[in-house]
């Protein structure tokens, strides 16, 4: 699975290891520049960040607000996830639930709690060496996430920092998708065909942008930005305008919500090395009870 990743974190890669700045009177090649930073951004071995996702509806807002810390092959994640829904009645509800994940080499634990109790999960080892491709990029796993990107535009570049202004490729997405769909052993039912056409069309339909800002005395990234809401849209559209299947109503007014008035928005800041004590686990925390499914766990919640 980890070309899928790359793919789709070619979306916002360079979050692990990307962006910064006097702008030049000379023509400059974008693309020469990009690969540079790229490369030098890429070397360094301690990063730290802040990440906040938000997802959108006329009626939900989800957000997944975290600290991140790269040190090595080691990667820790510490944040909460929550959403904010308003029904029909104006009955509004929301909730938060705090969460970890840990990642050495190709062992990863997801910690979350569930009814007030800590859970845990291992991850299959697959989903490590997902992580660990953007922790410590190889040069050709650096050479693919380069070759997701349709068009770089240089917003500014300074003696001290440097912008990018980047396209992401859907096609290109699109077909690392099926490339590794194809590797699978089990072969995929209707159902599972019908969506992934839904996929499939939607990533070469879709325009994705992400702007990046670096420091180049440090190669360290200060911000990337990146909305991610016409690939959402895009794939909606599709499964709208399937003309093969006739959705409920129910259904049909949830895509036709997704499909013209979702968003998807990400924004990250690097930090200070200091803000590294923010991602310890707490002990009660690593002492927590091993599960298998976050679903199920979830699910059990809901029935109480």
């Amino acid at each position: 699975m980890s070309r899928i990743f790359r793919a789709v974190a070619g979306i916002f890669l360079c979050g692990m290891i990307l962006i910064g700045g006097r702008v030049s009177a000379e023509p400059v090649d974008a693309m020469e520049l990009f690969r540079e930073t790229v490369y030098e951004t890429s070397k360094l071995d301690t990063r730290i960040f802040h990440q906040d996702i938000f997802f959108v509806l006329p009626s939900l807002v989800g957000e997944l607000d975290f600290i991140g810390g790269i040190d090595g092959r080691k990667f820790t994640v510490a944040g909460d996830f929550g959403f904010w829904m308003t029904s029909d009645n104006g009955e509004a509800t929301e909730k938060e639930a705090p969460f970890y994940l840990t990642q050495d080499g190709d062992s990863m634990t997801f910690y979350f709690q569930s009814d007030k109790k800590w859970k845990k999960i291992t991850a299959p080892t697959g989903a490590a060496r997902i992580v660990d491709a953007f922790t410590t990029p190889t040069l050709q796993q650096m050479e693919d996430q380069i070759e997701m990107v349709k068009e770089v535009t240089v917003l500014s570049d300074t003696d001290s920092q440097r912008t990018f202004l980047v396209k992401i490729d859907g096609s290109k997405i699109a077909e690392e998708f099926l490339a590794e769909l194809q590797k699978n052993e089990q072969r995929p039912n209707n159902v599972q065909n019908q969506f992934v056409r839904y996929f499939e069309n939607g990533l070469r339909n879709a325009d994705c942008w992400y702007t990046w800002t670096v420091n180049k005395n440090t190669w360290q990234t200060v911000t990337l930005s990146a909305n991610l809401s016409g690939i959402v849209q895009s794939i909606a559209q599709e499964v709208l305008n399937d003309p093969e299947t006739p959705w409920p109503a129910p259904i049909r007014d949830l895509v036709e919500t997704v499909a013209y008035y979702s968003e998807l928005r990400t924004y990250r800041t690097y930090l200070s090395p200091e803000a590294k004590s923010r991602l310890e686990i707490p002990k009660k925390v690593l002492k927590a009870k091993e599960v298998e499914s976050v679903n199920a766990e979830f699910g059990s919640d809901k029935k109480k």
